[in-house]
């Protein structure tokens, strides 16, 4: 049996952070080939703790191109191997590429492998008026990996998302899908079975999307991933919609900004899709291709653990309310029947051989090796010299005294010198080594050093970040002042103020007096603070009475809107006001009512 899962992890570390290590991450997926998509990594981000785990070899395509951002987009395939070399296991690929344009790795040199091309041959007629520098900048983006697993040839792919109106990364998807299709074909005409997994950002057919409009099905990149499929007469089964032809509300992704998993309103743009003959020996095609014969199952995870607490939690609303964990579920798929390899070794394009991580690997074990003889040196040197234990006594004795009170530098030195002498006059028959005044003079060592730290501090006027969190001290007159200070315990957030949950404040708002002075002070002070704290109680009464006035109300639930502002265009940075509850279907009455209304006034800046 053979499982193949593909995730949309929204950034590899914040999910093995969550895990508290990759390995775990991996285990709880519990997958023979697990591919990630929205790595967000870079070459440069590359470290063992999220490429390298204990059972698994990793192969991963990082994004070159910025576009003006941090690190986005990127791919990792990891597959679970008992061994990485000599191993017939079908999980371990006996090839693997980056990309699939044949500009990236090992593909520059048309590298052939077994039986699997990793260079595909592209004439310009076939790519049109497509040219090099297009080629490389769609392989740039990190959205590719391609594992030959001897029996198929499996594709993990991130898709790429675009506006409508972005004519310039509309171009980059046709792009994209267009030099992709032509891979596969490639592929299939050579009678390999050809697996693509990952997110896509297509949702093919209006079962796929909640809420879909009358033309959902007319964009033009729907139209082309259905055409992909067998029921279109395109060469590949979607394998989760051929095993559930019917099903609705199976969703694989949610807009985490609007709370939409809270209803399932989402869209199923994560896909497995498979192509090829079965491994019988039979004529028809038809009825024996791989899907019919050797796929047992394909599935939604919807009970994966995908945050800190279990499964995502419920959405509050707010301006910038976002839940955690990735806002993909993962889909599975199990195949059976699935023979096993020849003998092989993991490719030299596994993560393991990556100069980011093998060079690392290698300055450890140097350090490792250094230190190794370091220590034989010490404990050679050691052996050689020996003292009496009356000598060590009084060595160390005269040391700690200290004549005229020397500085810890000549301490050291004549702790040196008085070793050096020592030994050479030492008794042959003495069992005592320099252990212990080697430790003496570590321990001197270590003082110097924190002696000059301390005295850096307090020679440096600039104040510690610790110094702003300590308490200060007090004097009896600051009673006053203390007790103003600790009359509040926290300020109201924006959300809680705007939150219709929200009626009053708390009234139990607790006022202390400082302690210290003279009790009649104290009682006077108290009586300050009290007074003061009754002030600030009705000054934020006073604010969230007023911003209640302020919001509008939603139409649909008559509840406080949140306020928003826009992000970009004519209009970037005119408030605006929506329904503060989780988006959903309209037929749900508790789901967002779409409630949309401008300010009043138009905001004089953009807004963070």
């Amino acid at each position: 049996m053979v499982k193949i899962v593909t995730y949309n992890v929204n950034g590899l570390r914040p999910r093995v952070a969550q895990h508290g290590s990759l390995r775990r991450l991996l285990d709880s997926l519990d997958a023979d080939i697990i591919c990630f998509q929205e790595t967000k990594l870079s070459r440069q981000d590359l470290s063992g703790d999220v490429i390298m785990a204990e059972g698994y070899e990793a192969f991963i395509s990082c994004n070159r191109s910025s576009r003006g951002r941090g690190p986005y987009s990127g791919v990792a395939t990891f597959c679970r191997v008992t061994s990485a070399f000599a191993s017939q296991e079908v999980a371990l690929p006996v090839a693997a590429e980056e990309g699939f344009a044949g500009l990236q790795g090992s593909a520059k040199d048309n590298e052939v492998i077994g039986d699997f091309v990793l260079d595909m041959p592209m004439d310009e007629e076939d790519l049109g008026e497509i040219t090099r520098e297009e080629l490389l900048r769609v392989d740039n983006e990190g959205r590719c990996i391609i594992t030959d697993h001897g029996h198929f040839v499996l594709f993990n792919i991130y898709g790429p998302s675009i506006g409508e109106d972005d004519e310039e990364r509309v171009r980059f998807k046709l792009l994209f899908y267009k030099i992709l299709q032509k891979r596969w074909e490639f592929l299939l005409a050579l009678g390999k079975r050809v697996f693509v997994v990952g997110d896509l950002n297509i949702a093919p057919s209006s079962i796929d999307r909640c809420d879909a409009s009358p033309g959902f099905e007319k964009q033009m990149f729907r139209e082309w991933l259905r055409s992909m499929l067998r029921e279109h007469g395109g060469p590949f089964f979607d394998a989760f919609r051929s095993k559930h032809p019917e099903r609705t509300g199976a969703y694989t992704c949610f807009n985490q900004k609007v709370g939409a998993e809270e209803y399932n309103y989402g869209s199923r743009i994560d896909h497995i899709l498979i192509s090829g003959a079965c491994f019988h020996d039979c004529n028809s095609v038809e009825d024996h291709s791989i899907f019919h014969c050797h796929v047992e199952d394909c599935e939604i995870m919807n009970h994966f653990r995908r945050g800190d607490s279990g499964n995502i939690s419920k959405w509050k609303g707010g301006r910038s309310s976002k839940l955690e964990g990735s806002d993909h579920i993962p889909v599975y798929m199990i195949l059976n029947g699935i023979p096993e390899l020849p003998a092989h070794n993991t490719p030299p394009s596994a993560a393991r051989y990556l100069p980011e991580i093998r060079g690392r690997q290698q300055s450890i074990g140097l350090d490792i090796s250094r230190d190794r003889e370091n220590q034989s040196c010490c404990s050679d040197d050691l052996e050689r010299r020996s003292i009496s234990k009356e000598e060590l006594a009084t060595g160390i004795t005269e040391f700690c005294k200290g004549v005229n009170q020397p500085s810890p530098t000549s301490k050291r030195r004549n702790l040196d010198h008085w070793i050096n002498e020592g030994s050479s006059g030492s008794s042959q028959n003495s069992n005592v080594t320099l252990v212990a005044a080697q430790g003496m003079k570590t321990s001197f060592s270590g003082v110097k050093s924190v002696s000059n730290k301390k005295n850096k501090h307090n020679l440096s006027s600039q104040p510690t970040i610790k110094s702003f969190f300590r308490r200060p001290k007090t004097k009896p007159g600051d009673a006053n002042i203390n007790s103003l200070a600790s009359s509040v315990d926290t300020v109201p957030k924006m959300d809680e103020l705007c939150s219709p949950k929200d009626d009053r404040l708390e009234e139990n708002i607790q006022c202390t007096a400082a302690a210290d002075g003279d009790p009649d002070n104290s009682n006077i002070s108290s009586s300050l603070s009290t007074d003061k704290c009754n002030i600030a109680t009705l000054e934020w009464q006073r604010i969230q009475q007023r911003m209640k006035m302020t919001l509008p109300l939603c139409k649909g639930h008559r509840e406080p809107c949140i306020p928003r502002s826009v992000k970009k265009g004519s209009n970037i940075g005119r408030l605006f006001y929506v329904c503060a509850r989780a988006q959903g279907p309209s037929s749900n009455p508790e789901a967002n009512c779409n409630h949309f209304q401008w300010a009043s006034v138009k905001s004089k800046g953009k807004r963070q």
